[in-house]
């Protein structure tokens, strides 16, 4: 299975998901699939951008002996994000809309990771 269909798995398994992303920590997008745009909102762009957070609370959770960054949530008036370590390197993230399921898109996010970490 390749990283799309991973990224389309998520998004199937989470009510009010809007999109499903597989990133670096540097910000260069793997893949991404977009299930619904929003209006007026780029999802994949602010994804991107969410990128530098996952990389400073990463940073900052080394520097202070905090334990290996795993999970970084990002909750706005339109969406929740929630990303999710695959490896040292690299990131899954699903945005959803505030009425959607945050649980499963968690749970997809802790199972999925290690498939796709395999697949790097």
């Amino acid at each position: 299975m390749g990283f799309r269909e991973h990224l389309q798995d998520v998004c199937k398994g989470v009510d009010g998901a809007v999109a499903c992303s597989l990133m670096g920590v540097d910000g260069i997008e793997v893949d991404t699939h977009v299930v619904a745009e929003e209006s007026g909102l780029d999802v994949k762009s602010l994804l991107v951008e969410y990128s530098s957070l996952f990389r400073s609370a990463r940073d900052a959770a080394g520097a202070h002996e905090a334990g290996d960054l795993a999970e970084l949530s990002v909750n706005t008036g339109r969406l929740w994000t929630v990303a999710r370590l695959v490896s040292p390197d690299y990131f899954m993230a699903v945005a959803l809309r505030p009425e959607g399921n945050l649980g499963k898109a968690r749970f997809l996010l802790r199972i999925t990771a290690p498939k796709v970490r395999s697949e790097l």
